[in-house]
């Protein structure tokens, strides 16, 4: 009988590897897996990128180290560029340090050269050792100029070639800025650097993540504090086409699988867009506490910048802050407590009769304040000695609190001092 099964097999394809099953931006995309990809790939070095592989790039160059060679485009933006509404020249080193000293902010700023600017993409977000920067861009002035340089590996055996490249330049730096880089781009490149046996040049840099301050600043008033959001919102740039950053790190495989991705180009602007962003926020979030704020501003942002100065040595200026958030129409739970931290600056500035006004307003308002029920028997005890009113007050709040278990907290304090205001009227 002829033997189907043997045609059947020599009329069939052989079975190729499906690399195009492999998705590294999954989460559940484990290290074997990602180490599986690796060895499925020609194991033998690399003794140059291809003509597919350079036309499906930016312009730029190859550059060659003594660990290999890497891919590397370059960017000059004059004195006079404007991103958005930024002039990145107007970037200041006097204006950064009052900014990190309000912050509270650790590292020195020298001068506008020590500074750089930097962001990774990405072969995935699931971290692990498995998880290679295959681009990184970094920023930094040289004059007015803002310089951009963008690391490339075309496949992952050019890795250490970038990372000796990447080192020699940070270690010209004093101080990296990042944008959420505490928790993702500084722990990834460290990471690489143990790998690889290199000298780690972050390891006693300066970091400035942008990301902390930036919510302090802006998350109530815009809600989304992702940079793309902000560089819309506050810098007033629109980047128009652009690829998503759940989608690179398929461009990038498909680039690796392949030789060639049509996207390619679009995860270096969008890399170079999130570097010049970040250094033109940095200046909109200078401006923000250095330039004097306007009534017509945003009322939630106004707020924000009042509780940021409220808990600084010039907590004063706190009060012009709040009083203009309250008359540009704040949202209920932001009006409320605006209006309680304006009683404390008050009472702290000697001006008590205003503090009253407000406690007294609190008091009447649907939510139930604390502050205000203790802002008003504070004022009648200490100011005025009346002690038997500042009783009465607590009173009153502990009746509106009634037996509300969600509030023991207050309940404990105004009980508190109900006793002690109890021992003041029966002494005089």
């Amino acid at each position: 009988m002829p033997d189907f099964a043997k045609a059947l097999r020599q009329l069939r394809p052989p079975a190729q590897p499906q690399r195009h099953l492999f998705r590294p931006d999954n989460p559940a995309t484990s290290l074997s897996k990602q180490l599986q990809f690796l060895k499925m790939k020609n194991p033998s070095p690399r003794l140059g990128a291809g003509p597919n592989e350079i036309s499906a790039l930016p312009d730029g160059e190859e550059e060659v180290t003594p660990f290999g060679r890497h891919y590397v485009v370059r960017n000059v933006f004059d004195g006079e560029h404007c991103h958005g509404k930024v002039r990145l020249s107007r970037f200041s080193c006097d204006d950064l340090r009052q900014w990190m000293k309000l912050m509270r902010e650790k590292g020195t700023v020298c001068d506008r050269g020590g500074i750089v600017f930097l962001d990774t993409e990405t072969t995935g977000m699931q971290g692990g050792a498995g998880m290679v920067p295959f681009l990184v861009g970094l920023g930094y002035f040289e004059g007015d100029e803002f310089r951009m340089v963008q690391y490339f590996i075309r496949d992952f055996d050019e890795e250490p070639s970038m990372l000796y490249a990447l080192a020699r330049l940070l270690a010209k730096f004093q101080l990296v800025v990042t944008y959420n880089g505490a928790t993702f781009d500084i722990p990834l490149l460290e990471t690489r650097f143990t790998l690889a046996r290199s000298e780690n040049p972050l390891e006693a840099m300066p970091h400035l993540d942008l990301l902390t301050g930036a919510r302090r600043l802006w998350r109530n008033g815009h809600g989304s504090c992702r940079l793309v959001a902000l560089e819309r919102e506050i810098v007033s740039f629109l980047r128009g086409p652009d690829v998503p950053g759940a989608m690179i790190p398929r461009v990038y495989f498909d680039f690796v699988n392949h030789g060639s991705s049509p996207e390619m180009t679009g995860v270096f602007t969008h890399n170079l867009y999130d570097v010049v962003s970040l250094a033109a926020l940095t200046v909109c979030a200078c401006d923000r506490i250095t330039q004097e704020a306007a009534r017509y501003d945003n009322a939630a942002d106004l707020y924000s910048l009042a509780r940021i100065f409220e808990s600084s040595p010039e907590w004063r200026r706190s009060r012009s802050l709040y009083e203009m958030a309250l008359s540009g129409g704040l949202p209920e739970a932001l009006h409320s407590r605006a209006a309680e931290n304006l009683s404390v600056i008050y009472r702290r500035a000697g001006e008590h009769e205003r503090a009253l006004a407000i406690c007294t307003e609190l008091m009447h308002r649907p939510s139930f304040s604390l502050a205000g029920y203790e802002g008003a028997a504070i004022h009648y005890e200490r100011i005025e000695g009346d002690h038997r009113r500042a009783l009465e007050i607590v009173d009153l709040g502990l009746s509106r609190l009634g037996d509300d278990s969600n509030c023991k907290r207050w309940w404990s304090q105004l009980k508190a001092r109900r006793e002690r205001l109890r021992q003041k009227v029966i002494q005089f």
